[in-house]
């Protein structure tokens, strides 16, 4: 199965706010190592796409171990945590430097614009992250790889969220057809994600009909 990008986070064992959970609920699968040996070992095994080094959270010199990863690999970027009152044009040794304080979705973004581009577009909604060029979708702490038509209904859906959209919108943007006699591959589609997504495919709380128009992915986008 395909994943997402994976993300090598390097922070101390029991850190009082681990970044791990804002990375992982945007679908990325993150890889931990608390100090060099591991980090490095890590780069390896898992081949992280990117590094996150907290060295607020480590009892180590962190910078050393963004160092240490540089020097290993200049492939991986780097992004460094450092505290407030650090310069960040001192920082040399990382890709990216964020000083404490900052909020998660500054960090996410930051990632998003430092991933390699052969990971892709990875689209955010709600519990949901899907990436259209491998047709990975994570839900929480599942994973399932659509079929391409599949991941092409999803990923409109995913484009407009709490959108109610017609079975003609769905036909021209999926299908790539104004054809409408039959509307019934509409209906089967829904039908098959309804049955990877929902709970319960016969009462759908996401992918819900909306009587004479269409239909509508209810969930929040994402912040």
């Amino acid at each position: 199965m395909t994943t997402l990008a994976v993300i090598l986070l390097v922070e101390g064992a029991r850190p009082a706010s681990s970044l791990a959970p804002a990375l992982e609920e945007r679908g990325y699968l993150v890889v931990r190592a608390s100090n060099s040996k591991e980090a490095l070992s890590r780069v390896r095994t898992d081949a992280p796409a990117l590094a996150v080094v907290n060295s607020t959270s480590l009892h180590t010199d962190g910078l050393r171990i963004c160092t240490d990863l540089k020097d290993a690999t200049n492939e991986i970027p780097v992004v460094v945590i450092v505290r407030a009152g650090t310069d960040p044009d001192k920082v040399t040794c990382a890709d990216s430097v964020l000083v404490r304080p900052f909020t998660a979705r500054k960090l996410l973004n930051r990632i998003v614009r430092m991933l390699p581009d052969s990971v892709g577009e990875v689209l955010h909604a709600g519990d949901f992250s899907l990436n259209p060029d491998s047709r990975s979708l994570r839900v929480g702490k599942s994973e399932y790889h659509l079929t391409p038509m599949k991941a092409r209904l999803l990923e409109v859906f995913m484009r407009h969220p709490g959108e109610a959209l017609s079975r003609e919108y769905l036909m021209k943007h999926v299908w790539r057809t104004e054809y409408m006699g039959d509307t019934r591959t509409i209906e089967v589609h829904i039908r098959w994600l309804r049955e990877i997504i929902e709970a319960d495919a016969n009462h759908p709380c996401y992918l819900q009909t909306i009587r004479g128009v269409g239909y509508r992915f209810s969930v929040e986008p994402a912040s």
